[in-house]
């Protein structure tokens, strides 16, 4: 389990909430301000609880999905390894689920190289979601909308805002789009503006090559296709 008080993973079409063995009310307020940084993003999104070994009242547990009620989570699943937890569990009606079908999850469902996050939704001016990881979007990112991801973006949609991948100075990232016509676009330590000129929307990507940002198709049968087709179906 994470030392951090929360550590927060999208995998699936779910976001799993491990939580570490600090304080409990420690714990609630690190989740808090996470949630509080970017409450566009977790707004209809679901919820799976890990909660390992730890030992919860009922006051515990409840403050914890009132947290995520606030935020406009739902639960979906909640794993707890202690005998007391998982009672209290039950005696809520809350989707508890054992190790093994939790674990499975992950093997058919994460991306296997680095953690990543899906949104389905379109992201409209004054909107700013960064997350840690890989970012995938399906929607529009509007102008005036602007992501930012330590590793690669996919929008599986037009891009019409401002990207950054890399943002923690990756400069081998990648912006993959349905169409690319971002307002700005940077790749680690690199800029890039759109150019003025209109041009037919097809699926491109941008990446770093030889200290420029460069734009061309998006490769047919990239990992990032390979894995949006899994993950669509």
């Amino acid at each position: 389990m994470s030392r951090e008080p929360v550590a927060i993973k999208g995998i699936g079409d779910a976001l799993w909430f491990s939580f570490g063995p600090g304080p409990w009310p420690e714990t609630l307020r690190a989740l808090e301000a996470r949630l509080a940084a970017n409450p566009g993003f977790f707004s209809g999104g679901r919820a799976v609880l890990v909660l390992g070994d730890r030992i919860l009242e009922e006051a515990d547990l409840l403050n914890l999905l009132a947290l995520l009620n606030r935020f406009g989570l739902s639960l979906t699943g909640v794993l707890a390894d202690h005998p007391v937890t998982q009672a209290l569990a039950r005696r809520l009606n809350l989707p508890l689920q054992s190790s093994p079908a939790l674990e499975r999850a992950p093997e058919t469902r994460e991306l296997p190289l680095e953690p990543a996050w899906v949104i389905h939704r379109t992201l409209r001016a004054g909107h700013y979601l960064q997350v840690e990881g890989h970012l995938c979007v399906i929607g529009d990112i509007h102008p005036g909308a602007e992501v930012a991801a330590t590793g690669d973006i996919v929008v599986w949609g037009r891009l019409l805002g401002t990207a950054h991948a890399g943002c923690e100075g990756n400069d081998e990232a990648t912006v993959y789009a349905l169409e690319l016509r971002p307002v700005q676009l940077r790749i680690g330590r690199y800029i890039a503006r759109s150019p003025e000129e209109h041009r037919r929307p097809i699926p491109e990507q941008a990446r770093v090559q030889n200290g420029q940002i460069v734009v061309e198709p998006w490769r047919p049968l990239s990992r990032w296709e390979q894995w949006l087709g899994r993950l669509l179906g």
